[in-house]
């Protein structure tokens, strides 16, 4: 239910939104061309009307539950409606269309705007992966329509010309617009008249400040819209400058760039430790068992345990890389860790690497015999290609263990097993 609430609330207010729109460029071309030549535009304010009468009574409703919901969520600033947005919306709502009053008040219909630039904010704080996109989107709006008035503006001043039909002498304003705003200014259209001089100069003044501000903004925005990339050119830059002023040898440099290349593919770069280690320790938890919990779930070992203590050796859990061909674990070496397969091939081999005893791909498992004996590797395990692995540590696993006594025997239980021989045919050999 709370959700539905939600959608239809995001819903409504883009539906408000773009009636506030709308009338931001309606109101302006209907205070300066004739009534007679625009008839067509009536129908379309009492739509607007209409349409903003009936998000005050909206967003008087939502006030009233928010009071009925207690004082604690309506306080104050964080209230969702205060007294302002209550001005601005009824201001909205009335019909000046039929009140006998100048048509300039119209205009106040224009405050209505601060619900649009509210929505934005809004949109841009839960859209976080293109916020900088949108942001880009929504300032080449607002310079759109800051043109459009502007243009409007200069045909208050200059006069509609008769000669020229209503569409016409707005693209001629529009024209005029947009090469003052952007310095050109051409020429061919001049101001006359001390208005137009100082109306002018001050859209001159205000095309530098945007201009000014344009190329500071949209580069940063350009440039921080993918991140990611960003960090990751610096860093390979940095690491390219460092192997030749150490004269790394060329094969060592190719490897190195081939693993860079990897993590650019397929973590954009980022290490996961890092990512999550800022979270909370309650939302670190959540996101390492939706990346785990399945994996390890498919450990015999494991069958049977608790989801607590699945989050517990999911918390636990190391990931770390392996290049083709790199050797994870060696036959004889004293085994201190299991591994687990999120991506990637690993051949279990014999000592001398010559016979393959199995192939291991994502969601497979191997060395679980160190977490329950101190005996060496029977067998040698290889990566045939990029392997993203989680690596669970022997101390790590007995430290768990003694936080869960009950599933401790249970443990003990499969390695007395196992140390009998009992090793079920599914498991792939160390």
């Amino acid at each position: 239910m709370r959700a539905r609430q939600v959608r239809v609330h995001w819903i409504w207010s883009a539906l408000a939104g773009v009636a506030a729109i709308v009338a931001a460029e309606e109101i302006p071309i209907a205070l300066l061309f004739p009534v007679e030549s625009r008839r067509a535009l009536s129908v379309l304010e009492w739509v607007l009307t209409l349409v903003f009468v009936a998000d005050l009574v909206f967003h008087l409703q939502l006030a009233g539950k928010l009071h009925v919901g207690g004082a604690a969520r309506q306080s104050g600033r964080s209230s969702r409606y205060g007294k302002a947005w209550l001005v601005v919306d009824a201001l909205a709502a009335i019909p000046f269309q039929i009140l006998p009053v100048p048509a300039v008040f119209r205009l106040l219909l224009l405050a209505k705007l601060g619900r649009v630039g509210q929505l934005m904010h809004r949109w841009r704080q839960h859209d976080v992966h293109r916020a900088n996109l949108l942001r880009l989107l929504f300032f080449l709006f607002w310079l759109a329509l800051l043109a459009h008035w502007i243009a409007c503006g200069w045909l208050a001043l200059r006069g509609i010309a008769p000669e020229f039909d209503p569409l016409t002498n707005y693209v001629r304003a529009i024209y005029w617009c947009v090469t003052t705003l952007t310095t050109v200014g051409y020429g061919d259209i001049t101001p006359v008249g001390n208005a137009q001089m100082l109306f002018a100069v001050a859209v001159m003044m205000l095309g530098a400040a945007v201009y000014g501000y344009t190329i500071a903004n949209v580069a940063s925005i350009l440039a921080n819209i993918d991140p990611a990339k960003v960090r990751y050119q610096e860093m390979v830059e940095k690491m390219t400058a460092f192997m030749k002023y150490r004269n790394v040898p060329p094969h060592l440099q190719r490897r190195i760039l081939e693993y860079n290349t990897y993590l650019w593919e397929k973590r954009l770069g980022y290490d996961e430790s890092t990512a999550i280690s800022g979270l909370p320790p309650s939302l670190r938890s959540d996101v390492l068992l939706f990346l785990n919990g399945d994996i390890i779930e498919r450990v015999p070992l494991f069958r049977g345990a608790s989801e607590e203590f699945v989050r517990a050796i999911a918390l636990e859990m190391r990931p770390t890389i392996f290049t083709p061909g790199d050797y994870i674990i060696r036959a004889g070496e004293q085994g201190h860790e299991m591994y687990f397969i999120s991506r990637g091939r690993v051949e279990i081999v014999s000592p001398d690497g010559k016979a393959v005893y199995a192939t291991l791909t994502d969601g497979d498992f191997f060395g679980e015999m160190a977490l329950l004996h101190d005996q060496p590797r029977s067998a040698s395990a290889r990566a045939t290609d990029y392997c993203d692995l989680y690596l669970l540590e022997k101390a790590t696993f007995n430290h768990v263990l003694d936080r869960f006594p009950e599933f401790a025997s249970h443990i003990a239980e499969v390695a007395g097993k196992r140390r009998q021989g009992n090793q079920p045919a599914s498991e792939a050999p160390e």
